[in-house]
């Protein structure tokens, strides 16, 4: 049967498939391609073609947005952590977040919310301005309220109280009265406090006063009278019987009481510990809190309290970073065998911070040798070798081992230069807890290239900017930071003084200065900076009228009280002043302070 014909067929000859042609002609190529990019081939290659350019602009919004995401997840992470009373916790991973995605909105939102409600004054100002404009919810309102109450900002509260509508769900009604008993309390009335709580109670079913009556308790036991104390106490025993934290909180404050009168009724106190030990929420924490009301109320028994509190620890197999806050504890009391015990050496592979407290302990006993290799053994896996550096670094400098001490630095700073963001940020804390302000410094610049938007590394800077800034730079970094959080009083102080030790903008920040002094008039801080504005004004007399009557021993305010003796026309007392200063301790900015004055 004859084959149908084809009409591209090859001529008969030598098989081309086995002789393959290298070459092609120029006006071959372009119409074999036009042969094959056709129909759905064609199709695919435009598809493709766009899948790719779209992808291409869509990559980095879509990284932003899993950062974002990210972020807010720990944010999250970051409240519950509050309602469960870890505030640590709650800071470091409010600060991850900040420096993850700060410039996002949603995320900045959420981070001010939380930050606020776990104390931070910046956070609490930005609600403050939020609710200038009119912008803050409900729960913002009231968080700042009840942040700036704690603060002893009355006037702050107030206007918060002002701005809350007049009907209220029954939660936050709870909320608003005991704002407004707290703010009474914070401006030193504490009779209209308890009489506006009694008043509450009778506004709200007894099953929903729980925090009320708390919260009278607590200003009750604050009268510090045998009186108060009887009346309190019923109260304490009813909330206790109850559950929550409410009931938690309770029996602490029944166990504070009853410690004061333990001479009195020792049993009485030993029942109350049994009931808190033993409540449903009980934790770690509270054995913690127990050993130290009973070392604080009678020190005799701090060896037995340390005893317990491992004891108590090991009953409950309280995870490695539980017992991290009690080891600190036992350091600050030089009790380092009892860290040992609780923080081991497997802990301290799970745990950087029971790695510290090990290696504290360590150190506090001079086992050298034992730090050496405990970092070695943990370096290859939980240990980053930036850890492992700053670690060494503080065992050598403890040892009094100068050189190596530098030497580990130096490594530091380089191995941060390739190191994960959440690492320098632990760097940054630590350095800066134990006084290493240019490590913390770095550090803390580092996570601002990572977000120059993020105000907490822009504070770490300022906290920790070595003497050899100028003073033009730190200045420049205050300004900065106002530009971020323009309301903040801890900000607005800190860009005064910076600007004013520059002898810049004197016409903006000696106002400034003069503001916040108003504002707060107990502040020393403010007393402090506001005489400097008047020296830097000519007004040296009018610095030392207001200047604190306290002895500061940092030289940067000696040197500031130096010059405006000396501007006022007192040079022996400047200069007895200046002879208490290390000078080695002052930078130029500081001796110029003192030479132009």
């Amino acid at each position: 049967m004859k084959p149908p014909e084809n009409p591209e067929a090859k001529p008969p000859g030598i098989p081309t498939k086995d002789l393959p042609s290298y070459e092609l002609e120029e006006e071959d190529e372009p119409r074999a391609l036009a042969k094959w990019i056709h129909g759905w081939r064609l199709l695919l290659v435009v598809l493709l073609l766009g899948l790719t350019v779209g992808l291409s602009f869509a990559a980095k919004p879509l990284y932003q947005e899993l950062k974002a995401r990210r972020a807010m997840s720990l944010a999250g992470q970051a409240g519950q952590a509050i309602e469960r009373g870890e505030m640590a916790k709650a800071n470091t991973l409010l600060r991850q977040a900040a420096l993850m995605a700060h410039a996002d909105e949603r995320v900045a939102s959420l981070l001010v919310y939380h930050a606020a409600r776990a104390g931070d004054l910046a956070s609490v100002a930005a609600l403050g301005q939020k609710l200038k404009a009119g912008e803050a919810s409900t729960d913002e309102i009231l968080v700042f309220g009840e942040r700036s109450a704690q603060a002893r900002r009355p006037l702050e509260a107030k206007r918060a109280l002002e701005a809350l509508p007049t009907t209220l769900p029954p939660k936050l009604a709870l909320r608003r009265a005991a704002l407004a008993a707290g703010n009474l309390q914070a401006t030193g009335q504490l009779g209209d406090a308890i009489l506006a709580l009694r008043q509450a109670l009778a506004d709200f079913p007894e099953e929903d006063t729980l925090r009320l009556r708390l919260l009278l308790a607590q200003l009750l036991l604050t009268e510090n009278s045998e009186s108060a104390q009887g009346e309190a106490e019923p109260l304490l025993e009813g909330i206790a019987s109850a559950e929550g934290k409410e009931a938690l909180m309770a029996l602490r404050l029944l166990a504070v009481s009853r410690a004061k009168a333990s001479p009195r009724d020792p049993e009485m106190v030993e029942s109350t510990v049994a009931l808190l030990r033993h409540h449903p929420d009980s934790s770690a924490a509270d054995e913690l809190f127990l050993a130290r009301l009973i070392t604080a109320y009678d020190p005799s028994h701090q060896k037995e309290a340390t005893e317990a509190l491992i004891s108590r620890l090991e009953e409950r197999e309280a995870s490695a970073a539980d017992r991290i806050a009690p080891a600190r504890w036992l350091i600050e009391l030089e009790e380092y065998e009892g860290v040992l015990a609780l923080c081991s050496a497997a802990d301290a592979a799970e745990e950087p911070g029971a790695l510290m407290a090990r290696l504290d302990a360590l150190s506090g006993l001079n086992r050298w040798d034992e730090c050496d290799d405990l970092i070695d053994s943990n370096l290859a896996d939980s240990l980053p070798s930036t850890v492992a550096h700053l670690f060494r670094a503080r065992l050598a400098t403890m040892r009094g081992r100068e050189g190596a001490a530098e030497g580990e630095k130096r490594q530091l700073r380089q191995a941060m230069q390739f190191a994960a963001m959440s690492e320098i940020l632990f760097v940054a804390g630590y350095a800066e807890s134990v006084g290493w302000k240019a490590e913390a410094f770095t550090a803390w610049r580092m996570l601002s290239s990572e977000n120059p938007q993020a105000p907490e590394a822009l504070r770490g800077q300022l906290r920790n900017f070595p003497a050899s800034m100028s003073a033009e730079a730190s200045a420049a970094l205050s300004k900065a930071l106002l530009a971020l959080q323009p309301d903040d009083p801890s900000v607005r102080l800190s860009a005064a003084y910076l600007h004013l030790l520059a002898g810049q903008s004197i016409e903006k920040f000696g106002p400034m200065a003069e503001e916040l002094l108003v504002a707060d008039p107990s502040s020393i801080e403010a007393r402090r900076v506001a005489a400097l504005a008047r020296l830097r004004r000519g007004q040296a007399a009018e610095g030392l009228a207001i200047w604190p009557a306290d002895n500061e021993e940092e030289s940067r305010w000696l040197i500031l009280h130096a010059a405006l003796l000396k501007a006022s026309g007192q040079s022996d007392e400047a200069q007895e002043v200046m002879r208490s200063i290390d000078q080695s301790d002052l930078n130029k900015v500081d001796l110029d302070l003192f030479h132009g004055s």
